[in-house]
């Protein structure tokens, strides 16, 4: 895509066979500019190439026969990279929990955005990194400080893991957000991630977060999610995430 002159160009197999391969290589080319023309600039053409392919799918999950043509895709682009064939692998699992449509794309493409036109080669690296922390929070692996403190890419994440944490026992969480703030000076977003009988108790963390932050003179910016999604091994579990954009 010329991103002055705003032209996309596709190339198309011809035939009824090739229909479906059509429609997913289409759909991989288009979303990046579709999310912020901006991305191609910036990262990995075959690192995008995969987090398109994902996203791709997710839009094209009823459709089995486009589906699996996305998948063929996605083989093609990992085949001779151990290293991207585990990431898709991750890629899966964050993308089943919808961490990629709710951190991960919205994190990439606001530094694409701010960053443009310069590129640094070490972003994509800090990408890795967001889609490693992101992966281990899925599965519930334990992370001793769950932070991505990088040049491009800053932000904290929150484990909502007790029910019984409401009121005074969400001050644990809090005092942890201080500290990060504290020892990590920019960071940018902190997220506040649980799953079912947590979630009630997230959303009254992320108040007591902005109440906290307000008086310490940060304007926050929130955003939350509650949803039903894969968790785990549950096909459907009530599913919260919040954002909090420091301004």
């Amino acid at each position: 895509m010329d991103l002055k002159a705003g032209r996309l160009v596709i190339v198309l197999k011809s035939g009824r066979r090739n229909r479906y391969e059509n429609i997913a290589r289409a759909l991989v080319t288009a979303i990046p500019d579709l999310l912020a023309p901006e991305m191609k600039a910036m990262y990995d053409s075959k690192l995008l190439n995969c987090l398109s392919a994902h996203v791709a799918r997710s839009i094209a999950k009823e459709y089995q026969p486009i589906v699996t043509a996305i998948n063929e895709v996605i083989n093609t682009l990992t085949e001779s990279d151990e290293n991207l064939r585990k990431l898709t692998s991750m890629l899966v699992e964050i993308d089943d929990r919808s961490l990629l449509s709710r951190i991960l794309i919205p994190e990439i493409v606001e530094v694409a955005k701010l960053r443009y036109p310069h590129r640094d080669p070490s972003i994509d690296d800090e990408v890795v990194e967001l889609i490693n922390i992101l992966y281990k929070l899925t599965r519930g692996d334990e992370i001793e400080e769950p932070v991505l403190y990088g040049k491009y890419i800053r932000v904290s994440f929150v484990l909502v893991a007790r029910p019984e944490k409401i009121e005074a026992m969400l001050e644990p969480h809090v005092r942890y957000v201080k500290h990060v703030l504290g020892k990590y000076r920019g960071i940018k977003s902190v997220y506040i991630l649980a799953a079912g009988k947590n979630v009630a108790a997230a959303g009254a963390l992320r108040m007591l977060l902005e109440n906290e932050l307000k008086a310490m003179n940060i304007k926050p910016i929130t955003i939350e999610h509650v949803y039903e999604g894969r968790y785990r091994d549950v096909p459907r579990m009530k599913l919260y995430v919040g954002r909090i954009r420091m301004r």
